[in-house]
């Protein structure tokens, strides 16, 4: 008796709306549903209704492709922020991590479904590359530098002064090969 006195009240929570039921979630021209159509078709959707996003079962997305200057410069001035700010690390701020993430999103919607999984791919490499020669460059300019020290603005400023600095890490992601702009 008591077993099914718990069941019914258990039932009740659920159709109570309590935080233990299943959200209701509207999604506006079914964008993050895959229709009948979509799956017929080949063109599947991510949560977010985007299409070309899926990486199961793909390995395509870790190549480097082409992508826009402006979307190289945006690398770029991360990469500056987070020396000059944070003195190589990548700080603790929420607002211009989203800020960083939604402009290559909006980025990536631009792209060919067949170029939007490397997109981001592509761009994370760069960053890396960008990083890793900045560090270099300032353990050169002083060796007892370390990750998340203040670096003197001089040091940066003639570092990123250096107009080949964005072009070699680029020719370096690609194998040698130029990436020029695709949109």
């Amino acid at each position: 008796m008591r077993i099914g006195q718990t069941n019914i009240n258990i039932s009740k929570l659920f159709s109570q709306g309590t935080v233990f039921s299943q959200p209701k979630t509207s999604h506006r021209n079914n964008s993050g549903i895959n229709t009948i159509d979509d799956l017929r078709s080949g063109h599947f959707k991510n949560s977010y209704g985007v299409e070309g996003m899926g990486i199961t079962g793909k390995s395509d997305w870790r190549r480097v492709i082409n992508v826009s200057d402006e979307m190289k410069n945006h690398v770029l001035e991360d990469v500056k922020k987070a020396f000059y700010k944070y003195g190589g690390m990548s700080g603790s701020n929420v607002a211009e991590h989203d800020a960083y993430y939604d402009k290559i999103h909006s980025y990536v919607k631009t792209l060919n479904a067949s170029d939007r999984r490397a997109a981001p791919w592509t761009l994370s490499q760069l960053h890396l590359e960008l990083a890793g020669r900045v560090t270099q460059a300032v353990k050169e300019k002083d060796s007892s530098w370390t990750a998340g020290k203040p670096i003197s603005h001089e040091i940066l400023d003639e570092i990123f002064s250096d107009d080949t600095l964005l072009q070699d890490c680029v020719n370096a992601i690609g194998g040698n090969q130029r990436l020029d702009t695709k949109i």
